[in-house]
């Protein structure tokens, strides 16, 4: 009799201790059986939705050799430089063109060697022709109405004149003669070379057609359906470039660029010619960004042969995955596991996606153990915590996208290369670098953007 109380004693202790922790295993967010672990899938955070995107630059330019600009000013500049009064009282002169003008370009100016003959009248005096060379230097810049001002200034001469010259009853010095008189010739040189180059360069017709053609999709590549779309964002105008003889005078669209894939994107409403902005800065590269997805069903199907049915093992025990998958959560990779063997269960570890724009493969970083799992782990299977799994999945979950990162370079070779975006308006240039800029993780996909970079202008023909 008192064996059978001492047998119905225990039962209820044990029933009891049962009940007690069937209740705390209801409480808590993690589950364990025998030789089974289950951790709860972690909190779903937000992903973003967009890629980072850099502004880059496409340049619509004047440019001309000392050549070029000297044949042009030889056409348009007169025989007859000045003629009028001096600041000596009575006494006049006459500057006459002799010969072509010389033209070089440096220090961000370009410099004009004029020969020249000049006479000097007195009443019924004058003087014989003298002969010398007036030098210069001209800038420009370009106003808020888009009109390029030509700006001359005097800075010698090339040749010693006389000290004195006598005409009739008075006494003058050339040099002193010619140099009160470069106001009026310098003024008269800035008003025509400006009108000029403005009847030759229309700077502002040129940079509306290339906005506006620049706002529509442009189709690179019929077999990849392969898109180019420029987003304009503002207009900046570089200051005059003149080196080593040659004369560049460039307005900056700043813009977002974009290599898409697939259908045409939709046209969007085109956009007014803003204001011009000036700016001394000088970043003139192109960027077009590449954007390639991978879907984690296709990194699901690279890995599962790789990894299930596979066995793990450390400290004399071992497991076997019998199923894998990945999702997005917030900035980072998850992986969820089920094991069997040793222990069995379902587990998530957390990873960092990479890409190296050197090699063109996809990796994972910092994998480790999703933290309910590893706190689970530790209190019950602290081998498997510390085993090769992180390792296995980080080796095993690489991707090589050389095919895909080489054609995203011919697409962009085609991007700046002589890609016409309006009748009689092309976009001329070179890729030079290729470049990560963003690795974003998103719920079904990791989306890793590439810009390749060169330095590009619009031109007309």
């Amino acid at each position: 009799m008192y064996l059978l109380r001492k047998a119905i004693s225990l039962l209820k202790v044990a029933a009891l201790f049962i009940i007690l922790t069937s209740c705390a295993a209801g409480n808590a967010p993690l589950t364990k059986g025998a030789n089974t672990l289950n951790a709860e899938r972690p909190k779903d955070e937000a992903c973003r939705t967009e890629l980072k995107r850099e502004v880059s630059t496409l340049n619509v330019g004047v440019e001309a050799s000392a050549g070029e600009l000297a044949d042009m000013l030889n056409r348009m500049i007169p025989k007859e430089l000045y003629k009028g009064s001096t600041k000596t009282k009575g006494l006049t002169a006459d500057l006459l063109r002799t010969g072509p003008i010389a033209v070089s370009a440096a220090d961000n100016f370009i410099h004009l060697t004029i020969p020249i003959s000049m006479s000097l009248s007195y009443g019924m005096f004058e003087t014989p022709a003298v002969a010398t060379k007036l030098k210069f230097k001209m800038g420009a810049r370009v106003a808020p109405d888009w009109k390029v001002n030509a700006e001359v200034y005097y800075v010698g001469l090339t040749d010693l004149l006389a000290e004195n010259v006598g005409i009739g009853p008075i006494s003058i010095k050339p040099r002193s003669i010619v140099e009160g008189i470069t106001q009026p010739v310098q003024r008269t040189l800035s008003e025509l070379i400006s009108r000029k180059l403005n009847e030759q360069f229309p700077l502002k017709a040129q940079v509306a057609k290339a906005w506006s053609a620049a706002q529509k999709p442009v189709l690179l590549d019929k077999n990849y359906n392969a898109w180019l779309t420029i987003i304009p964002q503002e207009v900046i105008l570089y200051p005059l470039y003149a080196q080593k003889n040659q004369v560049k005078l460039s307005v900056g669209l700043k813009s977002y660029a974009e290599l898409v894939v697939g259908p045409q994107p939709p046209v969007r409403p085109i956009v007014p010619l803003p204001n011009l902005k000036l700016i001394s800065g000088s970043e003139r590269n192109f960027r077009v960004a590449l954007n390639t997805d991978l879907f984690y069903r296709d990194l699901r199907a690279i890995a599962q042969p790789l990894l299930l049915n596979k066995e793990l093992g450390s400290d004399g025990r071992k497991v076997m995955l019998k199923d894998l998958d990945l999702y997005g959560n917030g900035e980072r990779l998850m992986v969820k596991v089920v094991t069997t063997g040793d222990l069995e269960g379902t587990f998530y570890l957390t990873c960092k996606p990479s890409f190296n724009a050197q090699t063109n493969v996809f990796s994972v970083e910092d994998v480790d153990f999703e933290m309910q799992t590893k706190s689970l782990l530790l209190q019950s299977a602290d081998w498997f915590l510390h085993g090769t799994i992180r390792n296995t999945i980080r080796e095993k979950l690489n991707m090589d996208l050389t095919q895909r990162v080489t054609q995203a370079r011919e697409m962009a070779g085609k991007a700046m290369a002589k890609v016409s975006l309006a009748e009689n308006v092309f976009l001329n240039g070179s890729v030079k670098t290729l470049k990560l800029n963003d690795v974003m993780v998103q719920k079904d996909k990791i989306s890793i953007q590439v810009y390749a970079e060169g330095e590009t202008a619009v031109v007309f023909h």
